[in-house]
């Protein structure tokens, strides 16, 4: 099993952008429907959903520049006119334990989104074409797991991970 790719979109303001990237980032345990969804993935032997982060937690945005520093084709920006914040992964993973340890602070962004928003989260194998892993929406401060991405919210995660593959093929090429 290759591994599959994660898009995330927020609406979300700039002092609430500056709030969410600055707070801690938060454990697995903060949230309550891991075992439903990994259920239904017919996914066993997940284990540490009920781990809190600790005190000293580092800041969410530092948790995931991290991810970004140390994976080829990624993307974390924030544009502040459209108050549209971004974070993709061209090849992220296809273990359910390393999802979660992702999704658990992407999921606490839910707490700055706009309320109205339609942002959310998208898990699955753009490259390989394998199906969906996760899909969150991130409305009314809250997130949750969902059937599926509207065909313009997959439409937006394919646009988006298409341009990273691209840059990324283009590195390859220049570096022959």
């Amino acid at each position: 099993m290759e591994a599959s790719s994660l898009y995330f979109r927020c609406n979300i303001t700039p002092a609430q952008y500056q709030a969410a990237i600055t707070s801690p980032a938060v454990g697995a345990g903060e949230f309550d429907d891991w075992q439903q969804w990994l259920d239904a993935a017919e996914v066993h032997g997940v284990r540490d959903l009920e781990q809190k982060a600790p005190d000293n937690a580092p800041a969410l945005g530092d948790v995931l520049q991290g991810w970004v520093d140390c994976m080829y084709g990624s993307l974390m920006q924030y544009d502040e006119a459209s108050q549209v914040w971004q974070f993709a992964l061209v090849e992220f993973t296809n273990n359910y334990g390393e999802m979660i340890q992702l999704l658990a602070p992407l999921r606490q962004m839910a707490k700055y989104a706009t309320p109205e928003s339609d942002s959310f989260l998208l898990v699955y194998s753009y490259i390989w074409g394998d199906g969906d892993n996760a899909f969150l929406t991130l409305g009314q401060q809250r997130s949750q797991f969902a059937s599926g991405p509207s065909p313009e919210q997959r439409a937006e995660a394919d646009g988006v991970l298409e341009g990273l593959a691209e840059a990324l093929q283009q590195q390859e090429y220049d570096y022959d």
